[in-house]
């Protein structure tokens, strides 16, 4: 019976030591799972701000539908690129005649310069007799104001007496 019982005995303590080898194992393997917890709780602080941008989702769609509308309209721009060559003529026929009325410009201050250069003249020499003229006018208006005010004067003292 003693046998039996030391049989009994080390095959439970076999038992425990492949327990125990067992749980040393899985303690073993704790460091790794706490290093994937703390990867975890990096990835879960990160939901606020995820959230903050999927808020955004609806505002970017709207600009996207934007952008479409945008896009759509480029056919359109293409057909007037297109007219550009042509305007382009355009503005080298209208550059043409441009120059062609300048010479006609030059031509005509030419002939008449001398005599646009006496009608400014006389021009400024009106407008310097109607600024002399308003000066004068001035004058007499406050006069005429004086003598209003004391004809008032006048009067009322008249009717008073």
């Amino acid at each position: 019976m003693e046998e039996n019982m030391k049989n009994e005995i080390l095959m439970a303590i076999q038992g425990v030591n492949i327990k125990v080898d067992y749980i040393q194992k899985e303690v073993a393997k704790i460091p790794e799972m706490q290093k994937q917890i703390t990867e975890m709780q990096k990835e879960v602080a990160k939901i606020p701000e995820i959230q903050k941008e999927v808020v955004k989702i609806p505002e970017m769609q709207k600009q996207i539908t934007e952008m479409q509308k945008e896009v759509a309209k480029i056919p359109e721009i293409q057909k007037e690129v297109a007219k550009i060559p042509e305007m382009q003529k355009q503005i080298a026929e209208m550059q043409k005649e441009i120059r062609s009325i300048s010479r006609s410009v030059a031509i005509i201050e030419y002939e008449h310069g001398d005599k646009l250069k006496a009608l400014f003249d006389a021009f400024t020499m009106t407008k310097e007799k109607i600024e002399e003229q308003e000066k004068i006018n001035l004058v007499h208006e406050k006069k005429i104001e004086k003598h209003d005010l004391e004809i008032n004067y006048l009067t009322a003292q008249i009717q008073g007496a």
